[in-house]
């Protein structure tokens, strides 16, 4: 329920959490690898959202997760790009990641190739 709301909140006024970018990025890095798969979706959905509106705040914890060794966590932070992609209106900001991304296409897991395209 915490993560709904706060996923609300990324939705519908993103610009007044930027003092607390860095506790959330933490909060979502931890949920990211759940065994619950709509607790991983709303974390993808709330990092892609923010994504949108905070690029360079969160560019650094959007690595971090990219990079994991925890198959769950890299395609959960795969994942979070579907949902920045609308309402993006600054298509630059996903160049520091297409060649991570297009990597990610030849994951040894299925669930990791599927989000990368």
């Amino acid at each position: 329920m915490f993560l709904s709301t706060i996923k609300e909140i990324i939705v519908n006024k993103p610009e007044c959490l930027k003092s607390y970018i860095k506790t959330l990025m933490e909060l979502y890095y931890n949920q990211s690898n759940n065994d619950d798969e709509p607790i991983r979706n709303i974390v993808a959905e709330s990092i892609g959202k923010l994504f949108v509106t905070h690029p360079s705040d969160i560019q650094d914890p959007l690595n971090q997760g990219l990079n994991s060794k925890d198959v769950k966590t890299v395609s959960t932070y795969v994942r979070s790009f579907k949902y920045s992609a609308h309402n993006n209106n600054s298509p630059s900001s996903f160049q520091p990641f297409i060649k991570c991304l297009i990597d990610l296409v030849g994951h040894s897991d299925l669930a990791v190739k599927k989000n990368a395209l």
